[in-house]
């Protein structure tokens, strides 16, 4: 099946931002916005977050002015099956933009978690919508936590999370690197378009180290531990358990042990 045409010209992500002070998820408010929602490339980039959401109705913890917190915009021109790769793409854009604006090397966790030594620097949250005609309509919203120390944090994640300036030494310019992200998101958008999807989950993989990591994960209302094996062509995790039986992990919690 062909993939459904944008019914615009192509835009460059970011090819406009709009900048608030405060939200409670920038996410949540492009959804509840058609007119920006129908914006191939907006950008809307918030100082604070009251209500950031995460992955698995999970909280993200603003801290204010001390985050870069952003929401883009994408029309994939992907068959709906192939979206959920998207959701991995965001990750890997931020893992490369780390490395190549600040000389890190970011490792990524499935699907979309961005660590440095271990620690949590990024998360990101993709969700869908479709269009009239049911073409895919992603708002990928991304947080990365810049400046200042881990303690900052709430308790219960001061051990989880780092961040840039932490394992930098010193102040981020984050808006160098929200362009930098935006510019490696949109190349990797176009190779999945130009059906190169395998050489991007190659790439993720390389910055995910997968091979023989245990993992504990929750499938049919059990939780079980066993080795990655490496992603299939959709970009699941291919799990091996002690029994011998093979999991494909399509969505849910995911523990590295």
């Amino acid at each position: 099946m062909t993939p459904p045409p944008r019914p615009d010209p192509v835009k460059p992500l970011g090819h406009t931002l709009i900048r608030l002070e405060e939200v409670a998820s920038t996410n949540t408010l492009v959804l509840e916005r058609p007119d920006w929602l129908a914006d191939h490339g907006l950008v809307v980039l918030a100082r604070h977050q009251t209500a950031g959401r995460g992955r698995l109705g999970r909280t993200f913890a603003s801290l204010p002015g001390r985050q870069l917190l952003f929401s883009v915009v994408v029309h994939p021109r992907l068959r709906t099956e192939e979206v959920p790769v998207c959701s991995l793409v965001a990750g890997l854009a931020v893992a490369e933009a780390l490395e190549v604006r600040l000389g890190l090397r970011p490792r990524l966790k499935w699907p979309n978690d961005v660590l440095l030594g271990g620690r949590k620097v990024c998360g990101i949250l993709v969700e869908m919508r479709a269009d009239e005609a049911g073409r895919p309509r992603l708002v990928i919203g991304i947080g990365i936590n810049c400046q200042g120390d881990p303690a900052d944090f709430p308790s219960d994640l001061a051990g989880v999370v780092t961040t840039l300036e932490r394992e930098t030494g010193a102040p981020v310019d984050s808006e160098g690197l929200l362009a930098e992200v935006l510019a490696a998101l949109g190349r990797h958008l176009l190779r999945l378009e130009g059906g190169h999807k395998a050489a991007v989950l190659a790439d993720w993989e390389r910055r995910a180290r997968l091979a023989g990591r245990r993992v504990r994960f929750a499938t049919n209302q059990r939780t079980l531990e066993g080795v990655a094996l490496g992603l299939t062509p959709e970009g699941f995790l291919r799990i091996a358990t002690a029994d011998g039986a093979r999991h494909t992990h399509v969505s849910g919690d995911l523990e590295w042990l």
